[in-house]
């Protein structure tokens, strides 16, 4: 299946508003946040050509679930990093 370019672009962009929203929900120990997004990323990832946002989908999930606030971290500055890099890569 082939995504387009602007798919992507777009793809990209919404995952740094969840990641505000994790960083926000953090803030007040809330790992919830944590875990939904990196439920939907798990599931969405590779679909949009992404697999490593799958797998870090995974991985946030569970940290977020034992509340490990070291792993969640984590898992974000490599999605941060990701999702610059693909989005250089586009444009």
């Amino acid at each position: 299946m082939h995504i387009l370019k602007e798919h992507k672009i777009k793809y990209l962009s919404r995952r740094i508003d969840e990641i505000i929203e994790i960083k926000q929900s953090l803030v007040l120990k809330d790992f919830n946040s944590a875990v939904f997004i990196g439920h939907k990323l798990k599931g969405n990832g590779v679909t949009f050509g992404f697999p490593i946002i799958s797998q870090i989908g995974i991985e946030l999930e569970e940290a977020g679930k034992t509340k490990n606030l070291p792993r969640v971290a984590d898992a974000i500055n490599r999605l941060v990093e990701i999702i610059e890099k693909g989005l250089k890569d586009l444009i």
